[in-house]
């Protein structure tokens, strides 16, 4: 029954609503979200009592599969930008090249999907248009993913890779781009005290800044976020962590210390469970006066910027704007 309904649900997602009237788009995505919400309600009920690793891994797998396959069919690659895998690197690294790049900055892309998915496939084609509009080679780098590696897996193959692409850009201008966990992925480095290399500027989409269940206000959007189950996230958070503890900061930097630390622009929606994250961490940066832009959107979802309505093509719009400003302003 499950399964079923999973298919038709994708179906409505990737292939019948990205045909419709853009106006039409939203609520329906609202809609069709509420109900996927269901379906992966039904199935967090059937394991949420003491998930085996072999549960882990097949919801794992699904995610996997469901996200490249969105990814692939939500946005189309732009065909200006050339796409290459860098053949020596220390985890696999692909690189983004638009016609026209700038030559004095470069982007690196730390991609989401709750530490458990996420892959080239499936950011490959929103990559592609962030990069062509705004003339910024973007690297992609894939780290390993949970449940077969926690923490600090990822954050060590970040470092591999922030630190090898550096190599290629030594004396150009550094642009972080990451959204959901990958935006406290990049931000998680950002605040690793032993880590000295940070970037110039961070854009953050929908950041995955707390991993704890530490602040009641979140509880406040259960319902109304229309894509994440608060209990899985907290599930799932807890099970990264592991032995280091969701209050970690370089997991979950709204505990962490931002004395010193690059501009900053943010990006979320009021609906979703990681809208106070991102809230109290502006509060955080304004009080040591790091400059930072808060961008909100309202009646959409985490992560919206995947999707073919009108909000993301305007959210991607003012990522655009902003890469192109810092021709004339940053951090350093």
């Amino acid at each position: 029954m499950i399964s079923i309904l999973a298919k038709i649900l994708e179906k409505f997602t990737i292939e019948i609503i990205p045909t419709l009237p853009m106006f039409m788009r939203t609520p329906l995505y609202l809609n069709i979200l509420k109900l996927r919400k269901v379906k992966d309600r039904l199935r967090l009920d059937v394991t949420k009592k003491n998930p085996t690793f072999e549960d882990r891994l097949d919801y794992a797998l699904d995610s996997r599969a469901n996200l490249n396959n969105s990814g692939e069919k939500l946005h189309n690659f732009n065909s200006n930008v050339v796409l290459e895998e860098i053949k020596d690197g220390p985890v696999r690294i692909y690189k983004f090249i638009p016609p026209n790049s700038s030559k004095d900055k470069y982007g690196i892309y730390f991609h989401g999907g709750g530490y458990f998915a996420g892959s080239i496939t499936s950011h490959k084609n929103l990559i592609s248009q962030i990069s062509n509009d705004s003339n910024l080679t973007v690297y992609f780098f894939e780290y390993r993913l949970s449940p077969e590696y926690n923490f600090p897996s990822a954050h060590e193959d970040a470092k591999l890779a922030v630190d090898f692409i550096k190599t290629l850009h030594p004396d150009d201008q550094s642009i972080w781009i990451g959204e959901s966990a990958g935006g406290g992925l990049a931000t998680g480095l950002v605040v690793d005290k032993e880590y000295l290399e940070k970037p110039d500027n961070l854009i953050l989409l929908s950041p995955w800044l707390d991993l704890s269940d530490n602040f009641e206000d979140k509880k406040f959007f259960k319902n109304s976020d229309v894509t994440i189950i608060i209990e899985g996230m907290f599930e799932v958070g807890e099970y990264y962590a592991g032995e280091y503890g969701t209050k970690n900061p370089i997991l979950s930097p709204v505990y962490a210390d931002v004395d010193d630390f690059p501009d900053v622009l943010i990006q979320v929606c009021t609906d979703e469970l990681l809208y106070n994250d991102a809230i109290e961490f502006v509060k955080k940066l304004e009080d040591k006066n790091i400059n930072v832009q808060l961008q909100t959107w309202d009646g959409v979802w985490h992560a919206w910027q995947f999707f073919p309505i009108k909000e993301a093509y305007e959210a991607l719009e003012k990522i655009v704007e902003y890469i192109k400003s810092l021709e004339f302003h940053s951090s350093k």
